[in-house]
């Protein structure tokens, strides 16, 4: 997003040194009466903006390489200077502590940040989880004021909420607004997703913004507008503050989010599958496979039960039971309400590095531009889980695509244009192409063009 360099702060140290003119004449303070502070977030407003920052970002991108038809990748990949910006807010105001998200501040070479009172200090970038869109950055400046967190897990649909930022880089800006919904999941903005929906204006610059509750307590990071994924307005959605705060606490202390799994590969549970198990629900995570030796093997999981709750959470899906898991550190336990020949018991189990070997998914046979490429799930023990969507590349065979300069261990990301979540994507995707086209990939930290079909 772009960031304004709308400089609000010096109109108001122009309207302030106005104002120090009749500051015999009017009142240093405004009062309000009963009536006016029962109905206006003002006060609370007053104290929760000089907690919320905008920030600076200089950085480079790195555009994608192409590979040619010999698997030759160009010698220099193009790099693409760019300015933009967002918001964060102050959580700890003695260690000068703010969270921000992962997209604000990514490929960032310099990150300024600017208080409400005319502070502007350089950002020290302490780490980033891309998966969850989660950044912390520090910065040395005295008299900071920070948000106070709130506890988003006792939020209910139709609590009031505020969204406070920068958007479009007009700082200190608020809009109020309900919780519309929770537990928001597969969505597409994030890897990981459990959002708040909201109907308070979200927009660009409003990025890593606060959104708080009535009482000026910090609920969650403000992330993305409908209008962008959605093609809607009127709907945005924010990280809660319990997942960012316990995010922003492993990037803090290690510089990373390290996940783990407990050992369960899972898929929506349908109406059919429903029917032939003899369940009156249609909503959890059914279980496709179980690693031997993981702590849900060990608790005596088995293929075929039905996941129904994490974390006293409801899971609706495979998407909810991947993200509970992914956003929990190693080494914590989580109940995990299992359903199970009829039979429903909550397990404890314990995060842990443990590996999920993929599952192969090969092309129909009709699709020859992909012939011989065997494509699995991102899944927890692959160098790449977590830092990027799509698919990864199992094996190449001896066709056409296996000269194309795909690797085993990339990721698809794309398809043209279209965004890969899972190796089914591809397929589907790739059906509709008539001529050549084009496979955006990720390898090592690099993104990679590849051309596939004829």
């Amino acid at each position: 997003m772009k960031f304004v360099t709308v400089s609000l702060l010096a109109v108001l140290a122009v309207l302030g040194t106005a104002a120090a003119v009749e500051a015999d004449t009017r009142p240093k303070a405004r009062t309000m009466t009963k009536l006016q502070a029962a109905t206006s977030l003002a006060p609370m407003l007053e104290r929760v903006l000089p907690g919320v920052v905008s920030i600076l970002v200089t950085g480079e991108r790195v555009r994608p390489a192409t590979v040619s038809a010999a698997g030759i990748m160009e010698d220099k990949m193009p790099i693409e200077p760019f300015q933009a910006g967002g918001s964060g807010v102050v959580v700890d105001a003695e260690k000068g502590l703010i969270i921000t998200n992962n997209h604000v501040v990514a490929d960032a070479t310099k990150i300024e940040v600017a208080l409400s009172d005319g502070q502007v200090a350089e950002g020290k970038l302490l780490g980033t989880d891309a998966a969850t869109d989660v950044a912390v950055v520090q910065v040395k400046l005295k008299n900071l004021t920070a948000v106070p967190y709130g506890n988003s897990d006792q939020l209910r649909v139709g609590d009031f909420v505020a969204a406070v930022g920068a958007p479009y880089g007009l700082e200190g800006s608020a809009s109020q607004g309900i919780v519309s919904a929770l537990r928001r999941t597969d969505i597409g903005y994030e890897i990981f997703e459990d959002f708040i929906q909201v109907d308070a204006a979200i927009n660009p610059g409003n990025s890593g913004g606060a959104l708080v509750d009535i009482d000026g307590r910090l609920i969650g990071i403000n992330t993305a507008s409908g209008a962008q994924k959605l093609k809607t307005s009127g709907i945005a959605f924010a990280i809660p503050v319990n997942l960012a705060r316990l995010v922003a606490n492993e990037l803090i202390t290690k510089g990373t989010f390290k996940r783990g799994s407990l050992g369960i590969i899972s898929e929506n549970l349908n109406f059919e599958m429903a029917r032939q198990m003899g369940l009156n629900i249609t909503r959890g995570a059914a279980v496709k496979m179980v690693v031997p030796g993981s702590p849900a093997a060990l608790a005596g999981v088995k293929k075929g039960d039905v996941i129904t709750a994490v974390g006293d959470k409801p899971v609706r899906g495979h998407p909810d039971y991947a993200a509970r898991v992914a956003t929990t550190p190693i080494g914590q336990t989580l109940a995990v309400e299992v359903l199970s020949g009829g039979t429903k018991s909550v397990l404890k189990l314990t995060v842990a590095d443990q590996s999920i070997p993929p599952m192969a998914e090969t092309p129909p046979m009709a699709l020859q531009s992909l012939e011989g490429l065997s494509l699995g799930a991102m899944l927890p023990g692959f160098k790449s889980f977590g830092l990027v969507q799509g698919a990864r590349v199992l094996a190449v065979g001896a066709a056409s695509i296996g000269k194309s300069g795909l690797k085993a261990d990339d990721v698809i990301t794309k398809v043209d244009m279209t965004a890969i979540r899972a190796p089914q994507d591809v397929y589907d995707s790739a059906e509709t192409k008539t001529g050549k086209y084009r496979l955006e990939v990720y390898r090592d930290g690099k993104r990679l063009w590849i051309w596939a079909g004829a």
